[in-house]
């Protein structure tokens, strides 16, 4: 069960096979940051050990443009 604050809305992007998710508006004004993970297999093992990323951006826009990298 996922914990949210007021205010805060869960978003998720697919994208290629993979699924990137974030929080809108971020928890801090710093850096907006996105989880890319895949359930596939192939592309789980090019993810490398996690078979995730974290992924920061100083924008919304940054930071899925970089996810989708």
């Amino acid at each position: 069960m996922a914990i949210t604050m007021t205010g805060v809305t869960n978003k998720t992007e697919d994208y290629k096979g993979f699924t990137i998710s974030w929080q809108e508006p971020p928890i801090t004004s710093a850096k907006w940051t996105a989880n890319v993970a895949t359930d596939s297999p192939r592309l789980f093992a090019m993810m490398g050990r996690n078979g995730a990323k974290v992924i920061d951006g100083r924008t919304g826009d940054e930071m899925i443009a970089e996810a989708k990298k």
